[in-house]
């Protein structure tokens, strides 16, 4: 009887953690290496789609690691949809909108220590740490807006924009035009 009992809990345990690979997770970066590490669920539901398009519509500047959280997600959902067979080679699309707190990522490394604080020019922090993946994301297909009204109420030339940045008119239009061309919304506040 207890040999049988063992066995069991032997069995179900084993099969409880061949079932939730996440217990002790491996992560893989397909296509962005520095960001947005994923899980690998070959049998999950709802695995991504060919041909799908996403809006990243990024607000807040709350970080993850180094780079706005919007960016690190923005990766992990690219890195999904790759490692899935399902990525930009196969008709995915992604845009990423910054506006509110999060539009000073957009600024070029010049601009970014121009606007940095005080305390932060003290720090030696004036590079924008943002830019790299912004170029990683852009290299591998992804469209970068930034508001072109929230830069004006911030300060911020356009002239002052990344060069992997487009300026798009305002977040709205941006929104509603991708949105009309079939785009599913994902807010990061």
């Amino acid at each position: 009887m207890k040999y049988a009992l063992t066995l069991t809990f032997t069995v179900l345990l084993a099969t409880a953690v061949s079932a939730n690979p996440t217990g002790a997770p491996e992560y893989t970066h397909p296509i962005i290496k520095s960001h947005g590490g994923i899980v690998v669920l070959s049998d999950a539901a709802l695995p991504p789609k060919k041909t799908s398009k996403v809006i990243i519509d990024i607000t807040s500047d709350a970080q993850s690691g180094s780079v706005i959280k919007g960016f690190d997600r923005a990766a992990l959902i690219l890195n999904q949809y790759t490692q899935a067979g399902a990525g930009i080679d196969h008709g995915f699309k992604m845009a990423v909108i910054l506006h509110g707190a999060a539009t000073k990522a957009a600024l070029s490394h010049e601009a970014y220590a121009k606007h940095a604080s005080s305390y932060m020019k003290d720090l030696g922090k004036t590079k924008n740490p943002n830019l790299e993946l912004i170029r990683e994301l852009k290299k591998t297909g992804v469209d970068i807006y930034v508001c072109g009204q929230a830069a004006a109420h911030h300060g911020f030339a356009t002239t002052e924009i990344a060069p992997d940045v487009k300026v798009a008119v305002s977040a709205a239009t941006a929104n509603i035009n991708l949105q009309m061309d079939g785009y599913a919304y994902i807010p990061f506040n």
